[in-house]
């Protein structure tokens, strides 16, 4: 893989004292995916991530300011040469949800300048410790190739994380198994819906002959019957011909047993709430509120998520205690009502949170010129000179 830097990602197999065989990730999430509702629900939480807005800023006392340079243009812009942020928020959080893990390669120029983030997805992971206690991950690709990286120089995000000191999951495997055996069901009812259509197109009776007859005379009478048959589908548009005593139409009963629609709708729903998706989300007919459900359960998890690991490998330790951190931003009110945007509209310019463009943009209207300008309601003071404005000083 062209992605990895060499200096980064030198030999370091003398230097290996020990390998946690019991702390081995592999790869093996993907067998979840057989089932669209998986699909789906995946997609679901990853299109709405995607929508999350990754900045770079410094917080002081009084004013919150973003950041200029590399790590700001490629969170912003263009993480690598193959990815815009959306693309990279959505594969990143695919992936996490595939596999329980997902790890993002920062590489380096040769100035030491980062110039991309790269989600990578390896096979198999080992880790692996040297002499002084510091932590590597062998990782193999599929090409064949193997890298070991320090595992201090990479992102890694994880959800099921109790049970391994590394990794999400169980640490051996994606471990989906909780679901795997409700899909598992669900393909045999579908698959056994498929057989049951399939049967009514089979025999539906047989031709009894009231005589004994030759081989010869046995396929004379059946071309009969066939031939019969077909001019009365062809010609009358029906199935009926008439059957002269040398021969008995004995009728086979097929009656294929279907599962009911609720024992189907409630398989269906363990998946949803194994990847806590309601209905609605899943059906993309939700309401507000319906959303606001969702966002904090799921949505707003994977912001915090994202924005903490971002800032603790991204940024020095220096940097951070300096104010500095990497917010992975959510428009939550772009999904509100009408009704519930011109509210909170009319509040937060009154307190001067907000521009007269941000809300313009946040009803779906273009900017204006000088629309950057912060209004503020004069029906709002100081704390700590309430008591002067009340006596008129």
């Amino acid at each position: 893989m062209g992605v990895f830097n060499r200096k980064k990602t030198k030999d370091l197999s003398q230097s290996i004292l020990s390998v946690n065989v019991a702390e081995i990730f592999s790869d093996f999430g993907s067998n979840i995916l057989n089932s669209d509702t998986v699909k789906i629900c995946i997609d679901c939480i990853a299109s709405h991530a995607s929508k999350l807005k990754p900045r770079h800023i410094k917080e002081s006392k009084t004013l919150v300011e973003e950041q200029k340079g590399s790590l700001s243009y490629l969170l912003k812009h263009q993480p690598n040469e193959l990815m815009s942020p959306s693309d990279f928020i959505y594969k990143i959080v695919s992936l996490l949800y595939l596999n329980n893990n997902v790890f993002i390669y920062p590489k380096f120029n040769d100035r030491n300048e980062m110039e991309a983030l790269y989600p990578i997805k390896p096979n198999t992971v080992e880790v692996k410790k040297d002499a002084s206690g510091a932590t590597y991950l062998e990782m193999y690709f599929d090409d064949g190739k193997s890298y070991l990286i320090s595992y201090d120089s990479l992102i890694h995000l994880k959800r099921y994380f109790y049970s391994n000191e590394i990794f999400g999951g169980n640490g051996a495997i994606a471990d989906h198994r909780a679901v795997l055996k409700t899909i598992a069901i669900n393909d045999s009812i579908l698959q056994g819906i498929d057989n049951a259509i399939k049967s009514s197109f089979q025999i539906k009776g047989l031709l009894k002959m009231n005589a004994m007859l030759s081989q010869e005379d046995k396929n004379k009478q059946k071309e009969i019957f066939d031939n019969a048959l077909r001019t009365s589908i062809k010609e009358n548009n029906s199935a009926i011909i008439p059957v002269d005593l040398k021969a008995d139409y004995v009728p086979l009963s097929s009656d294929p047993k279907l599962v009911d629609a609720a024992t189907l709708d409630f398989l269906n729903k363990k998946i949803l709430s194994y990847f806590r998706v309601s209905e609605p989300i899943y059906n993309n007919n939700y309401t507000e509120e319906q959303f606001n459900s969702f966002y904090e359960g799921t949505i707003e998890q994977l912001s915090i998520k994202l924005s903490e690991e971002f800032s603790r490998i991204l940024l020095s330790r220096k940097q951070k205690e300096d104010g500095e951190q990497i917010i992975f931003y959510s428009e939550r009110l772009q999904y509100a009502s009408w009704n519930t945007k011109v509210n909170a509209i009319e509040k937060l310019m009154g307190l001067g949170l907000m521009s007269l463009n941000e809300s313009r943009s946040l009803l779906g209207l273009e900017p204006v010129e000088d629309g950057n300008k912060r209004l503020q309601s004069l029906n709002y003071v100081d704390s700590t000179k309430a008591n002067d404005y009340q006596v008129g000083k």
